[in-house]
């Protein structure tokens, strides 16, 4: 169990996920039904895109770390 290597930045990565998609379907649904798309989605989309950055970077300074 100790020597199991801790994946940073995974369970950020998947959140990121989960807003990026939610965002982007709410966005495709609404301009589907001829309405006007929110902000509220494309915030929603940007803040997925960051939080997937975010964890990347956490994850690949945690192989960063290995490889020393």
């Amino acid at each position: 169990m100790q020597n199991e290597i801790e994946k940073k930045g995974t369970k950020t990565k998947l959140f990121g996920i989960g807003l990026i998609f939610l965002g982007a379907m709410d966005s495709m649904l609404f301009w589907r039904g001829g309405l006007v798309v929110n902000d509220f989605y494309l915030l929603l989309f940007v803040l997925g895109c960051a939080f997937y950055i975010i964890g990347s970077i956490r994850g690949s300074s945690t192989r960063a770390d290995l490889k020393r």
